[in-house]
């Protein structure tokens, strides 16, 4: 576990973040956030090229005493 720099607790890893989209809603009616990497490959979709990201979901942890919040990603998730 990583400590805050701040207070040098133990943060509390592996928290979701969830948010409302107006327009978009997953089946319970909120989304969650997901951070889009670049790759070097290309797709086609209906003969319109784009670049292909690979999408990985956001997740958070928090010091218990400051409340401070830090995003991060499992680097595992990279590969």
């Amino acid at each position: 576990m990583k400590k805050c720099n701040d207070c040098n607790v133990e943060m509390i890893d592996n928290c979701i973040i969830e948010g409302q989209h107006p327009f978009e809603l997953g089946v319970d009616g909120a989304s969650e956030i997901s951070i889009h990497i670049p790759t070097d490959e290309k797709g086609s979709f209906l003969g319109f090229k784009y670049d292909k990201v690979k999408e990985i979901k956001l997740k958070a942890r928090i010091c218990p005493k400051c409340g401070k919040i830090e995003l991060y990603i499992n680097p595992e998730d990279m590969k």
